[in-house]
């Protein structure tokens, strides 16, 4: 019997930092710019008091462990994939799409938490391989999942964000 893969959720909405492209206009070449942005300053800048997240998560794990590529697990590799996704005001995955890394710009992604003694923790999200296979794997688990929906004024809307899902066998 073959073990199936751990698969790795990460909202790139609640990632605690960002990091300016290499390509932005405004960023001298090869300047790298961190901005911190606490949950509540992103929450304000999108117009939401809560964001989109599964309503189940041991569900929406076990979606993405059932539709993790055979290759990928049989070869012991990991893999990323960047998702835009819209969630309507009833929680209900209206369209997902993998988002292709764009040709000659570098982007890093970090999610910053803190440990158990409070000590900030910095992880890369980026990492393995992009096989072709991961874009519909993460667009079919996603349209499994059902989601508590984005509130604004205490009212459920629709919102489309990107999150990324980090398969690992």
């Amino acid at each position: 019997m073959r073990s199936r893969g751990r698969a790795y959720v990460r909202l790139l909405l609640f990632a605690g930092c960002f990091t300016a492209c290499d390509s932005d206009p405004s960023t001298p070449p090869g300047t790298r710019m961190h901005e911190r942005l606490t949950p509540e300053a992103l929450r304000a800048m999108a117009g939401v008091s809560q964001f989109p997240k599964p309503a189940d998560r041991a569900a929406f794990r076990e979606a993405v462990k059932r539709h993790t590529p055979a290759t990928l697990l049989a070869q012991g590799r990991t893999g990323f994939v960047l998702l835009e996704v819209t969630v309507d005001e009833n929680g209900e995955v209206q369209k997902v799409t993998a988002v292709p890394s764009p040709s000659g710009v570098v982007h890093e992604a970090v999610l910053v938490r803190r440990d158990a003694s409070g000590r900030e923790v910095r992880e890369p999200m980026s990492g393995g391989d992009s096989d072709p296979a991961l874009g519909p794997a993460a667009e079919a688990a996603l349209r499994e999942v059902k989601f508590i929906p984005a509130m604004r004024d205490n009212v459920a809307v629709p919102f489309t964000f990107r999150m990324s899902i980090h398969f690992t066998p």
